[in-house]
């Protein structure tokens, strides 16, 4: 993709942002950058491709979830490509994320299914299978308006009546041709009793909040999507909540997680290097160098997401401040020092913000961190509080300066789950004198 007129990464000698913090693609670009997860993609390709229950992967937010998915699925199908056996699997063109309304769900997924063959059809053939009849289905899904006349015409197989005049691709429309039994006919022609199939992300789980709505959205759809032939979901999550949300029946559906750790210290040095080499040219000048990174990553507590965000304004204010000003990019020794005079300034400016928190619930902030960051409601008295509302007051008081995030506890609506965030992360290590926590130490 060209770089836009307005970016500042050609002036740092790269044709794009080498701290990007959005999902990895299922492409070659994905495949190249995803760094130190080679023994989890090989876990999961093995899980997706084995027939039965589908598998499951769990994390902590910003750990790279979607990217390891998305990535492992690029992988299959490339493996395929190279060895054509007959079989086959394929990304989806998109993932999907969990939702209350079981029809629609249905139909998004049912597009996607539909769209993932049109995209992958010549695919087909190139490991000794037919190729999916698609070409009416890509004039039927993807013209905006399509024409017909009165009286019984076939689409896709399935009889349908219209009447004279152009009509919008709606859901509707799709509906009531037929489109689900459509695509699973097709599915079942395009694998034909061969091996394979398309691969589809149930992505955030977390965002229906508790276990109960979960398992509530798990359920409606286990009959209608899940049973769908050649479809192989991989459902994905955080906090524990994919494990608790498998009820009796869907334990048969979905395995138990695959639960992912953040990189160590070495393995996001050489994700970082990985991205510097492959987008900077032989003059490229990296804003937060690998060295700097470790720092970030660091004092960020090991999250991916939020470091690769935090180097991206880093290298926005070097770039103003040096760059725009005329004085050029200074040498990486000077890029590090910068970085770390930036990040202490950010970190002091948050704990000054933070100054009328309380001397108790400082206590408590710091005991939280070396507790991994994260505790309910119902672990007031584990924090040395009298009573739970102590603690209520504590947790108040930390998010209104944005140092501690609450949320619904997945297993009971009724409580909460309280978090220490990005920037309360920075506060504590700035506070701790540049130490990590216990837990951190021990992850690295």
């Amino acid at each position: 993709m060209p770089q836009s007129l307005f970016s500042i990464w050609p002036d740092f000698g790269f044709s794009a942002n080498p701290y990007n913090q959005e999902t990895l693609t299922a492409d070659a670009v994905g495949d190249e950058l995803l760094v130190g997860r080679d023994s989890e993609s090989a876990r999961l390709q093995r899980l997706i491709g084995t027939d039965g229950s589908f598998p499951t992967v769990e994390g902590s937010i910003g750990v790279g979830k979607s990217s390891l998915l998305e990535v492992s699925a690029y992988r299959m199908r490339k493996a395929c490509l190279n060895s054509p056996s007959g079989e086959l699997y394929v990304p989806a063109v998109s993932r999907l994320q969990p939702g209350t309304d079981a029809e629609s769900f249905e139909f998004d997924a049912l597009r996607v299914i539909a769209q993932t063959l049109i995209r992958y059809a010549d695919d087909f053939e190139q490991v000794g299978m037919f190729r999916p009849k698609v070409d009416e289905l890509d004039r039927w899904l993807n013209a905006s308006m399509f024409r017909h006349h009165e009286g019984g015409g076939q689409v896709l197989g399935v009889g349908a009546n219209w009447g004279s005049g152009e009509d919008a691709n709606t859901s509707e429309g799709y509906s009531r041709s037929g489109f689900p039994t459509a695509i699973r006919q097709l599915l079942e022609e395009s694998f034909d009793g061969q091996r394979g199939g398309i691969v589809i992300i149930l992505d955030n789980l977390e965002l229906l909040e508790t276990v109960g709505a979960a398992r509530r959205s798990l359920d409606l759809l286990r009959d209608t999507v899940f049973n769908l032939p050649h479809v192989r979901w991989v459902l994905s999550g955080s906090r524990g909540i994919v494990s608790r949300a498998r009820s009796e029946r869907l334990s048969g559906v979905f395995q138990a997680p695959l639960v992912l750790r953040p990189l160590d210290d070495r393995q996001a040095v050489a994700a970082i290097q990985k991205r510097i080499e492959s987008f900077g040219g032989p003059s490229a000048a990296a804003p937060v160098t690998p060295r700097g990174f470790a720092y970030l990553y660091q004092a960020l507590n090991s999250n991916l997401r939020e470091s690769l965000a935090t180097a991206q304004q880093f290298a926005q204010w070097l770039h103003e401040e040096f760059v725009v000003s005329g004085r050029g990019v200074p040498s990486p020794e000077d890029c590090d020092a910068y970085l770390e005079s930036w990040l202490l300034e950010r970190a002091e400016s948050a704990f000054a913000d933070a100054g009328r928190v309380q001397a108790r619930n400082w206590q408590f902030f710091e005991e939280l961190c070396r507790a991994d960051g994260r505790a309910g409601s119902s672990d007031w008295e584990r924090f040395g509080f009298g009573v739970q509302q102590q603690m209520v007051g504590a947790v108040t008081q930390l998010s209104e300066v944005n140092l501690v995030s609450r949320e619904t506890d997945p297993d009971d609506g009724t409580k909460t789950v309280n978090s220490v965030t990005p920037l309360g992360w920075l506060v504590y290590f700035f506070r701790s004198r540049f130490r990590f926590p216990a837990a951190r130490e021990a992850r690295s």
